[in-house]
C-alpha cells in the first residue's frame, strides 16, 4: 500500500507540473523595405496599422498587417534620428527626433510633417506618450528633463528631474494624466504631477538598477525594466509597494516593457536575445526564444487583440507574437512599399549613432515574411518535454522502490 500511495502522489505531482507549462508562441516577421533602417520603436493605432521609427534612415514607417504592405515617410530635418512615437485620436503620428531636438507630427492623409523645437537645445527628445487631454509628455534624455507639449497650442513646457543627469528614458501616463518615467542613470522611478508640475522620485529596492522602460496595467500598477540587474519591477502608487522579479540571468538586459489586454507583462531581454512574459494571475515568469538571430527589441506594443508587436532592430524587421492569430493573414506575400509622397528618389545615407547602439547588418538569407513557432525555455521548453521527463522520472522511482523492497522484504509489513 505504501508503494502505491507514494507512486500515485509522485505521478499526480509530476503530471501537474508538466501540464502547467504554457503553450508555445508563434512569431511572424516582415522585412522592412529600406535596408539597415534600424527600427527602434513601434505603436499600433486604433485601426490596427503598425507605425515605427527608422532611426538610421530618417523615416517613419507604416505597415498594414492585412495587406502586408509598407509605406515610408522621409523626415524633412536631416539626421533627425526618429526615436519614439505615438498616435493621437485623429490618426496623426507624433514622434521624437533625438538627433534634432524636435517633436514631429506626421499627418498621414497629406504626408505633411510639422516639427516643434524643444526650448532646451540638443535636449535629446526620447520617448513620447499621449495623455487623454491632448497633452504629449516626453523624456529629454540629454537635458535630463520631462517635456510637456500641448498638441492644440504647440506650447512646450519642461520639468527638470530632481536627480541631475538622470537620463530619463521610458515614460507612461496614469488615469489622472500624471507622467511617470524611468531614470536609466538616476536609478529612480519619477513622476510629474499633471496639475501642479511637482516632480517626485522613488527608489527601487535594488540600488543602481538602471530602470529603462515603464508601462502600466489596468489596476494602475507601474511595471518597469531594471536593465543593470536582470530584473523587472512593479510599483503600486496607491500603496507605495515595490516588488522585483528576477529573470534567468543578471546580464539578461531587460529593456522594453508593455502590458497587454490580459494584464500580462511583456518585456524584452536584449542581453540574451529573448522576450519574456510575466503572468500576473499565475505569478509566473516565462522566457521565449525568438526565430531571428540576435533579436534586439527596444520597444513593445500590443494591439486590441492582444498580439504583441515589436521592432527587430538588428534584423531590420517588424515582428509580432500572435496571441490572436485570426487577426493576421495566414499566408504571407512579399510586402510592397508604396511610393513616398516626397523625396521618393532620395537614398538616405546611414546616420552615425548618437547612442551606444550598434545594429547588426541584416541577413540576406532571411525570408521576406515568415511565421515561426518558438517555444519557451523558462521554466520549461515545451509541455510535451516536461511530460516525457515526468514519465522518465516516475519509471526510475518505481524501479528503485521495487528493487529496494526486494532487498528489504520487511518493509512490506510496515
Amino acid at each position: 500500500m505504501m508503494l502505491s500511495a507514494y507512486t500515485t502522489l509522485i505521478l499526480l505531482s509530476l503530471l501537474a507540473f508538466a501540464q502547467a507549462q504554457p503553450a508555445e508562441i508563434t512569431v511572424k516577421e516582415w522585412v522592412i523595405p529600406t535596408p539597415n533602417s534600424a527600427p527602434h520603436d513601434v505603436v499600433v493605432d486604433k485601426n490596427g496599422i503598425v507605425w515605427f521609427t527608422e532611426i538610421n534612415t530618417n523615416k517613419i514607417g507604416r505597415f498594414d498587417p492585412k495587406t502586408e504592405q509598407f509605406k515610408e515617410y522621409s523626415i524633412p530635418t536631416p539626421s533627425s534620428r526618429p526615436h519614439g512615437l505615438v498616435v493621437d485620436g485623429q490618426g496623426n503620428v507624433w514622434f521624437t527626433e533625438v538627433g534634432a531636438g524636435k517633436i514631429g507630427k506626421l499627418i498621414p492623409e497629406t504626408a505633411e510633417i510639422v516639427e516643434y523645437t524643444t526650448p532646451t537645445p540638443n535636449s535629446g527628445p526620447h520617448t513620447p506618450i499621449l495623455a487623454e487631454d491632448d497633452i504629449l509628455w516626453f523624456t529629454e534624455q540629454r537635458a535630463s528633463k520631462i517635456g510637456r507639449l500641448d498638441i492644440k497650442s504647440g506650447e512646450i513646457t519642461e520639468f527638470p528631474t530632481l536627480t541631475p543627469s538622470a537620463n530619463p528614458y521610458g515614460i507612461i501616463v496614469d488615469a489622472e494624466g500624471n507622467a511617470w518615467f524611468a531614470e536609466l542613470q538616476g536609478h529612480h522611478i519619477g513622476k510629474v504631477d499633471a496639475k501642479t508640475g511637482e516632480v517626485t522620485e522613488y527608489s527601487p529596492p535594488t540600488a543602481q538598477s538602471g530602470p529603462r522602460r515603464i508601462a502600466i496595467d489596468s489596476n494602475g500598477v507601474l511595471w518597469f525594466t531594471e536593465y543593470n540587474t536582470g530584473k523587472i519591477g512593479s510599483f503600486d502608487p496607491k500603496t507605495g509597494e515595490m516588488v522585483e522579479y528576477d529573470t534567468s540571468s543578471e546580464s539578461s538586459g531587460p529593456y522594453a516593457i508593455w502590458v497587454d489586454i490580459y494584464d500580462n507583462v511583456w518585456f524584452s531581454l536584449t542581453g540574451i536575445y529573448k522576450v519574456g512574459k510575466f503572468d500576473q494571475s499565475a505569478q509566473e515568469l516565462y522566457e521565449y526564444d525568438l526565430p531571428s538571430p540576435e533579436t534586439h527589441i527596444k520597444f513593445i506594443h500590443t494591439d486590441d487583440n492582444g498580439n504583441v508587436w515589436f521592432p527587430n532592430y538588428n534584423n531590420n524587421k517588424i515582428g509580432v507574437i500572435l496571441v490572436d492569430a485570426s487577426t493576421i493573414p495566414e499566408e504571407t506575400t512579399a510586402p510592397v512599399m508604396d511610393a513616398e509622397p516626397e523625396n521618393e528618389d532620395e537614398v538616405p545615407e546611414e546616420m552615425p549613432q548618437t547612442e551606444p547602439e550598434t545594429p547588426v547588418e541584416p541577413s540576406e538569407e532571411t525570408p521576406t515574411a515568415e511565421q515561426i513557432t518558438s517555444s519557451e525555455d523558462q521554466p520549461l521548453d515545451l509541455p510535451i518535454i516536461g511530460f516525457a521527463i515526468a514519465i522518465g522520472v516516475i519509471a526510475a522511482i518505481v524501479a528503485f522502490v521495487l528493487l529496494f523492497r526486494k532487498k528489504h522484504p520487511a518493509l512490506d509489513k510496515i
